[in-house]
Parts: C-alpha cells; sequence; structure tokens
C-alpha cells in the first residue's frame, strides 16, 4: 500500500479538498500547539487586510466583546499592555473592517463581537500505522479546530480503537491508494481556545490572500 506516511497526503488533499469545497488547504500547518500534515479552512470571508497577531487578538477578544461599547481612544492607549505602534494599528484593523465607528476621541463599537475569517477550521493527522500518537495529535489540534481528524492506511484501520475516537469526537478517515473513507465523521465543535481559533484563523485568511 503506502510506504511512508508523506504518500498519503497528496490522496488526503485532493479528496477532502473536494469533499468540503474549498480550495483553500495547507500542508504541515504549524499552529503552536503541534504541526498538523493538513489543515482545511472551509467558507473564507474576504476581509480588506487581517491581523495576524496573537497580543492583538487576545486583546480584541478580551475587550472588545460588547456591542455600543465605548473606547475611549486617549484611556486605552495609556492602559493597553500594547506597545502604541500595536495598538494604533488594532484600532485602524477594527475601524477598517466596520467593527467600531469613530466618534470624537472616541470609539464605538457597531458589532457584538469579533468574527474570525475562517468559519470551519478541519485538520488531519495522517499516520501510516501508529494510531494511538496521531490520535493525541489529532486531540491537541482540538483546541483550533472545529473538527479533527485520524487518518490511517487502509491496511492498519483494523488496529484502530474506533471507541475512543468516537469518545473524544475524533473523525476517521481510511486511506487506500486512490481514494479516502470516512469511517467516522467527526461532529463541528466549537475550538476550545477562541483566542487560538481567531488568531489562526487569521494567519490562514493572511496566507490565502496573499
Amino acid at each position: 500500500m503506502f510506504k511512508y506516511e508523506k504518500d498519503m497526503i497528496p490522496i488526503l488533499g485532493e479528496e477532502l479538498s473536494k469533499l468540503y469545497n474549498t480550495k483553500h488547504f495547507f500542508y504541515e500547518f504549524d499552529s503552536g500547539n503541534g504541526v498538523a500534515d493538513i489543515v482545511l479552512a472551509v467558507d473564507v470571508d474576504c476581509r480588506n487586510y487581517t491581523i495576524v497577531d496573537y497580543d492583538l487578538m487576545f486583546v480584541i477578544m478580551n475587550s472588545f466583546n460588547r456591542m455600543n461599547k465605548k473606547i475611549k481612544i486617549k484611556e486605552f492607549l495609556k492602559n493597553t499592555f500594547l506597545n502604541k505602534k500595536k495598538a494604533v494599528s488594532l484600532l485602524d484593523f477594527l475601524e477598517m473592517n466596520g467593527y467600531t465607528e469613530k466618534i470624537d476621541t472616541n470609539y464605538i463599537l457597531i458589532k457584538s463581537k469579533y468574527t474570525p475569517p475562517i468559519k470551519q477550521i478541519i485538520s488531519i493527522e495522517a499516520k501510516l500505522s501508529d494510531w494511538k500518537s496521531g490520535f493525541y495529535q489529532a486531540l491537541r489540534y482540538k483546541v483550533y479546530s472545529h473538527k479533527s481528524y485520524l487518518a490511517i492506511s487502509e491496511e492498519f484501520a483494523h488496529r484502530v480503537d474506533k471507541d475512543l475516537l468516537l469518545q473524544n469526537n475524533i473523525g476517521l478517515i481510511i486511506v487506500s491508494e486512490d481514494k479516502i473513507s470516512i469511517s467516522i465523521e467527526a461532529k463541528s465543535n466549537k475550538p476550545s481556545d477562541s483566542i487560538a481559533q481567531a488568531y489562526l484563523s487569521e494567519k490562514m485568511a493572511d496566507m490565502v490572500f496573499a
């Protein structure tokens, strides 16, 4: 069947992009919480520009999260842990993307909350035979992913503990020489870390529109 795990990747990329109707997928995606073999970006919202900075995303998610909230510019610049350049770029980002409206020396939030540009993130960890290692890696990707899958070569699929995958909502993809089959469909869940999800969503959108 397959000699190396890397031989499975082109089949997975081609078949999954058709299955989820997206051209936006990334190989060896480094999330800071492991490197997923494939990550799919499904339903991408085109933006004027992206904000690929974890500190800025932390501030957005924690401070700019209530509709009609008034942000006093001088007070924000004085109290934030961000340096002035980053703080100004954040205010520009929010205004350009329609989250805030500037009124005199204040900003008013006109959207209820920030929405990531990638509506659904799907991560896949491919293993030739070592399903247990792949399971633990796929489990880590749930931090930022809406769905997470273990992909394994067909000849070793019988070894997988499907009950364990079901208990942890990890999907299972069986890979043969020319096709894939979804043995366990992962249910869509909110990622466990909303800041990581938002940051990585912006990172992927930046790669898509580069």
